[in-house]
């Protein structure tokens, strides 16, 4: 026992020794679950702890197409009504990529002052792109397939669209890629056909992000609006996070870096600081900010060049821009000049673009890139000289709602709320002033205050294989799932939902039984008989005490992302399962209480695979095969066995109870450790133990009509011998009477006989 003592040791007075009370074991948590698999975001090769729907829509997202595991969450959390929580590993092929933008700082010519990523990979932060090139052979095109001619990840440009310049007014519908840049369309379309005789052999592909993006806004500091700026994250649209007081300073305690990436409610960006100079007012970064070339009471145009002529060298020609229009996007474009007069155009959006000469039109090829004219200055350009033009057009329609300072400099606060804007054009609300009375008339510094999208954001699932989930999700060695030791959540019921593969399966199971927690087995839809579903268990993925299995394991529900159309949609029912059972547990205290019977419904399941069909339960329930059955209107669990390898375990309710009281007591007595292995240190240890389970017993998961004949506590002389203690080693030994489970209700009815009397 842990004791303090206070007062003299050797000198006169009064000591106080404090001894330590007496160390209760504190209960497990009941209704968690563990899935593995594709999650729309989430950090990858982490642990992911969400205790409600709104925590799990947080770090994991929401319903995506290309995985069930999403359904399977929010199904748990709705059935199970607050009940447990779930721990989550998100499962990639590696190739996922992070959405992101660069900022810059409230200065005319564009300077990097940082980057805004989204916190983790995956299309749900922004997935828009563009892509353009050049067929060398017409046979590089056919009528469902384009080859770029292009590396690529698989299926980065699934959703997006080709187009090609001369078929107008047509766009084709990505269905897929592959690594080498073939892209594929529908198996309806006619791209060959199309495209005729056509001369140019030019290609674009676009990406748009759909409504489905990070968004940020920036503006001045509430409190320091002159020196300090704000930043807003909206997630699809919705505000989630709010900083209304950064500074640039490292050294001020307000420093961006530190609160955005040290805040641990933020679950969606990070940034990265790209400033290197002195930290004044204008390094701050804006949404935009520009020189206005004109202004009038309710319009504002935008000059989008900036041009540096002596990048490199010291040419000082002049440049204009051509007719630019809104498909036109931001670039930067570098000239480098092989002769006084001639110069190479490349752009860090699209390589490169084509050769120009001084004082002729420049007009690309690509119709992203703008035109424009070089004018030669009284200093020639030279062999190797570089020039640049910077392109930051506006996003047409994406300012509309948010504000316009239009002297930015001189009235720091006056705005305007925008209704409409172009590339380069900007409507605020009629009625407006921009003008200031006629005092101004084009060149302030302006700034726009309006949520823009992130972009660039890719998924990492195209290239999935069985060994990702065996790897990253059921590894024994290094699953994040490891760090579940330690929380004290008791037993922890495991998945991969809508992963029927037999080596993925497999992996779950092994990982369940070495970790001494419990995996749900899913039989493919597709299997809709007894005999097919015993083969598929007893002969694919094999038995194990610590698995378990619904038949059919699959359920149509009411399609939750076309509410009121009448769509059905085909989802495991493990996270319905798995939400029953959390709320039986927790209303029982326990996994005593056999999860299933008549008050084991599957809210929303509105048909199985098997149709009508009645299962033949006295083949399945035997094999392990836990029966989902229609019961006066609903679907229930009926069934409360393991796939037993030892007999001994076939009950799954007695499974549960000890796996969860080997959990919770293995986390319990760390305080034993080092103590002094003595009779003392025994009896503090029974206690610990007895108070644990009496209990238990009282609550009716332990049998027998004494304590004592529910549970036995030995920690004596005769498993604690003078060797043991030698050897660093105390023993307890703890025997228990389960409680049992009404399988049947044997009713022996008969006739009474006349001699027999009733009362």
């Amino acid at each position: 026992m842990v004791q303090r003592r206070y007062g003299p040791t050797r000198g006169a007075g009064t000591a106080i020794i404090e001894k330590e009370g007496d160390k209760p074991v504190e209960a497990g948590a009941l209704g968690w679950i563990g899935y593995g698999g594709i999650f729309e975001k989430g950090e990858v090769g982490k642990l992911i702890q969400a205790s409600s729907n709104k925590a799990f829509a947080l770090m994991c997202g929401g319903l995506i197409p290309d995985s069930l595991a999403p359904d399977c969450a929010l199904n748990f959390y709705d059935v199970a009504v607050g009940a447990g929580g779930g721990f989550f590993v998100r499962v990639t092929d590696g190739n996922e990529l992070e959405s992101e933008v660069t900022l810059y700082a409230r200065r005319l010519l564009s300077t990097p002052m940082g980057t805004l990523k989204a916190k983790n990979g995956g299309r749900w932060a922004g997935k828009k792109n563009k892509l353009w090139g050049e067929m060398a052979l017409i046979s590089q095109l056919t009528e469902t397939e384009l080859d770029t001619g292009v590396a690529m990840k698989t299926d980065e440009w699934k959703g997006g669209v080709i187009e090609l310049p001369d078929v107008l007014n047509t766009q084709y519908v990505i269905i897929s890629n592959d690594d080498a840049g073939v892209i594929t369309v529908a198996s309806d379309q006619t791209m060959l056909t199309d495209y005729g005789a056509g001369a140019d052999l030019h290609w674009y592909l676009t990406l748009e992000n759909g409504g489905k993006a990070l968004s940020y806004e920036l503006r001045d500091g509430v409190e320091s609006p002159t020196t300090e700026f704000g930043l807003d994250i909206y997630v699809d649209g919705a505000l989630n996070l709010s900083y209304p007081n950064l500074s640039t300073d490292p050294t001020s305690s307000r420093y961006w870096i530190n609160l955005i990436n040290n805040d641990g409610a933020n679950y969606q960006v990070e940034v990265v600081d790209l400033w290197t100079g002195a930290h004044v007012a204008d390094v701050r970064p804006a949404n935009h900010y520009g020189v206005n070339s004109t202004i009038a009471a309710a319009l504002l145009t935008v000059e989008p060049l900036e041009f540096d002529p002596a990048a490199t060298g010291d040419g000082d020609g002049t440049c204009v821009l051509g007719t630019t229009t809104d498909i036109m996007v931001q670039q930067v474009l570098t000239l480098t000049f092989t002769s006084p007069t001639a110069y190479d155009v490349v752009s860090d959006v699209f390589g490169a673009i084509a050769s120009g000469a001084v004082a002729a039109p420049f007009a690309p090829d690509n119709k992203w890139v703008p035109p424009f004219t070089l004018t030669a200055g009284t200093s020639a350009w030279e062999i190797a000289d570089v020039a640049t033009l910077t392109y930051k057009p506006l996003v047409a329609d994406s300012l509309i709602e948010g504000r316009v300072y239009p002297d930015k400099s001189a009235a720091t606060r006056e705005y305007y709320r925008i209704i409409d804007n172009t590339h380069k054009t900007i409507t605020v609300q009629a009625g407006s002033d921009m003008t200031n009375g006629g005092a101004r008339t084009g060149g302030e510094e302006f700034m726009v205050v309006a949520p823009l999208e992130m972009v660039g954001g890719r998924d990492g699932i195209a290239d999935l294989v069985d060994a990702d989930y065996e790897n990253q999700a059921w590894s024994p060695a290094t699953s994040p799932f490891n760090q579940i030791q330690g929380k004290n959540v008791g037993l922890v019921k495991f998945a991969t939902p809508g992963v029927y593969s037999t080596a993925v399966q497999q992996a779950g199971k092994a990982y369940a039984d070495a970790k001494n927690h419990q995996y749900r087995y899913e039989v493919d839809p597709a299997i809709v008989t007894e005999s097919a579903a015993d083969a598929y268990v007893n002969d694919t993925l094999g038995r194990s005490d610590f698995a378990v299995v619904a038949f059919p394991s699959y359920g149509y529900v009411s399609d939750p992302e076309a509410p009121g159309e009448g769509k059905l949609k085909l989802v495991p029912l493990t996270g319905k399962i798995h939400g029953r059972e959390a709320r039986i547990a927790v209303d029982y205290d326990g996994y005593h209480k056999a999860e299933a019977g008549v008050d084991a419904t599957l809210p929303g399941v509105l048909k199985l695979p098997t149709g009508d069909t009645i299962l033949d339960e006295e083949y399945l329930n035997p094999l392990g095969l836990n029966v989902i059955k229609k019961l006066k209107g609903n679907f229930v669990i009926w069934g409360d066995r393991t796939l037993w390898v030892d007999p001994t375990w076939k009950w799954k309710h007695q499974r549960e109870l000890v796996s969860y009281y080997e959990q919770t007591l293995e986390e319990a007595f760390d305080w034993i450790i080092y103590m002094i292995n003595d009779k003392e240190t025994q009896d503090q240890a029974r206690g610990s133990l007895k108070s644990f389970f009496l209990p238990e017993w009282r609550k009716r998961a332990l049998r027998g009509n004494t304590f004592d004949e529910a549970a036995t506590i030995k920690i004596d002389d005769e498993n604690n011998t003078s060797v043991t203690q030698a050897a660093g080693d105390m023993h307890a030994e703890v025997a228990l009477q389960l409680a049992d489970t009404v399988e049947r209700f044997v009713i022996t009815i008969g006739k009474m006989g006349i001699f027999e009397s009733v009362v």
